[in-house]
């Protein structure tokens, strides 16, 4: 199952159940069209880190903020090297 959740309600705003032999990459774009996420920010793990995903979010108006893993080194790296940069606090 993939589930959206509200975090401040502390309320499930939806499921969708992934597909036999599929994951949550083709199960998490079918939950989001559902759901109205103008001016939310919605939270996921590096499994959501996709093109299309991060595109929808987009599309939809909605802020993003998505875990990024080593299975994708470029996108990590330009994330380090970002990071890297950033002005200490």
């Amino acid at each position: 199952l993939v589930t959206a959740w509200h975090c401040g309600k502390g309320v499930t705003l939806g499921q969708i159940r992934t597909q036999a032999k599929s994951n949550e990459i083709t199960a998490i774009p079918e939950l989001l069209a559902g759901l109205d996420l103008r001016g939310a920010t919605v939270t996921m793990d590096a499994m959501g880190c996709q093109k299309a995903i991060v595109q929808q979010l987009v599309d939809e108006g909605a802020g993003y903020i998505i875990g990024v893993k080593n299975n994708q080194p470029t996108l990590a790296q330009a994330v380090q090297g970002l990071l890297e940069q950033a002005p200490a606090r």
